[in-house]
């Protein structure tokens, strides 16, 4: 087990499989890439994103991990974390065009958590374009030039 995991507070146990297995719904193998969430150990760049936000927002937060777990099992029968990645994936594409406004903020949330957490390793970052402080080094190159 990675020592990042023992030190995570809001998502460890039972929280970080729910977790891990709706970041792999969101961002599946096979999917626009090849490698997908369950490829990676996001669940402590999770942490820190959730662990910046508002208080009110890290204490609820487990709630909503348990309310999709267990909307999960009267779609399919079984919670989310038993679920296939097809399916947990098709269960989560169901809160974005949801017509109540709180399950498509939930799928809005649980989305930037996780691109934010995947996208964040340089090596996913190069795969949409983006290089980590390439700005910083455009702004060095200008001040130097001055």
């Amino acid at each position: 087990m990675d020592l990042a995991v023992n030190k995570l507070r809001i998502l460890r146990g039972v929280r970080g499989r729910i977790m891990a297995a709706i970041m792999s719904g969101i961002i599946p193998r096979g999917g626009a890439f090849a490698v997908g969430a369950a490829d990676y150990d996001l669940l402590p760049r999770a942490e820190a994103f959730i662990r910046s936000m508002n208080p009110a927002f890290r204490f609820g937060f487990p709630f909503l991990l348990f309310y999709i777990q267990i909307a999960a099992i009267f779609r399919y029968g079984r919670p989310l974390t038993k679920c296939s990645e097809e399916k947990a994936s098709s269960f989560l594409k169901r809160f974005e065009t949801s017509r109540f406004f709180y399950k498509r903020m939930i799928i809005l949330a649980l989305k930037m958590i996780t691109f934010i957490s995947f996208y964040d390793i340089d090596e996913n970052a190069a795969l949409i374009g983006y290089h980590h402080l390439q700005h910083v080094k455009r702004d060095t190159r200008r001040a130097n030039e001055r």
